[in-house]
């Protein structure tokens, strides 16, 4: 509306600030994240009319500032997170820091998934918190090789 008023509803900008502001749900967040994010953290949606309950893709360090009911982290296992690389050494600091920061966008439920070998943050948080589970590790093939979706 205050586009509207101030005659700025077909500026360029002003059209990315409307589809950017789409996805936060309070102006506090979206102003805090203009304020102190850098542009990789920043929501865009091309324009494109997204539904509140949409689910949202993004890094760890995109999620700063945000709140969700679900949030589900992939990839919770060992060179991944913390991630290592042969570029050099790995922040454990800062790599526990982001694991932190995305735990901490859940309001209702966290879901930390993994194949491969557990990360070893894991196994710096409380047992008593967590719910282990495996997921079945034989699947029925179709006689093609494809894996069923149904058994």
């Amino acid at each position: 509306k205050w586009a509207e008023e101030m005659g700025l509803s077909e500026d360029p900008q002003m059209k990315k600030l409307l589809s950017m502001a789409l996805l936060y749900p309070t102006m506090e967040e979206l102003l805090l994240t203009a304020e102190t994010g850098s542009e990789g953290d920043h929501m865009r949606c091309g324009g494109k009319r997204i539904p509140a309950d949409a689910v949202h893709l993004m890094t760890l360090h995109a999620s700063k500032g945000l709140e969700f009911p679900v949030v589900l982290i992939c990839g919770v296992e060992k060179e991944k997170l913390p991630l290592e690389t042969k570029k050099g050494e790995t922040d454990l600091s800062e790599e526990r820091r982001l694991f932190y920061v995305g735990m901490t966008r859940a309001k209702e439920q966290l879901i930390l998934t993994g194949s491969g070998e557990a990360s070893s943050f894991l196994g710096e948080l409380p047992e008593t918190y967590l719910i282990r589970e495996r997921a079945e590790t034989e699947r029925k093939r179709e006689p093609d090789g494809q894996l069923s979706l149904f058994d």
